[in-house]
């Protein structure tokens, strides 16, 4: 599979730092970037191509039953003069071909290429490109699909934070005793 290299956007949600094990044991790095339309166009063409592909493969196993195939949700979700990707990679696991366990971690660098520190937390708002592959599927019970694998992240804009949430706060005077 080639690696293909995302438009620049904005980062929604992103566990690149630090893998999110909240519904997945071996740990999931995972983020969604949402992109300027125009600046997707040829992401989607890619991902549209993958998925074509598979589909033809299974009008041939399958000729006569065109309306029977199932396709699974799309990796993009366009919305206005947006396009908005998913990325994910498993953080472990066994590789279901060698049966060999594996780890992994996207390579995470900065607009000068240089690795970023693993002490630093991505947060949403940063601006980035994603180095990823396009993993195309077929599963009974979802369809003919693609998923994005997370490879790496190229970050522009680093936006930085902490778990304290105060948008649309402003300061005010005390009333009382605390």
């Amino acid at each position: 599979m080639a690696i293909k290299t995302s438009a620049w956007g904005e980062a929604k949600f992103p566990h690149l730092s630090n893998a999110d094990y909240a519904f997945n044991s071996n740990g999931v790095y995972h983020t969604k970037l949402t992109v300027k339309k125009s600046d997707a166009q040829e992401d989607i063409k890619s991902i549209d191509a993958e998925i074509s592909k598979l589909v033809a493969e299974e009008h041939k196993k399958k000729p006569g039953q065109t309306g029977l195939i199932k396709r699974a949700p799309l990796p993009y979700t366009i919305e206005g003069d947006e396009v908005t990707f998913k990325f994910k990679c498993n953080a472990s696991g066994v590789n279901s071909k060698t049966k060999e366990p594996f780890t992994q971690r996207p390579t995470l660098v900065d607009h000068n290429l240089e690795q970023i520190p693993s002490d630093k937390n991505i947060w949403g708002g940063s601006i980035m490109r994603i180095n990823y592959e396009i993993i195309s599927y077929s599963n009974a019970s979802i369809g003919i699909g693609a998923s994005l694998r997370l490879k790496g992240a190229q970050i522009k804009k680093l936006v930085e934070g902490s778990n304290i949430n105060i948008s649309g706060f402003e300061p005010v005077e005390p009333t009382g005793v605390f």
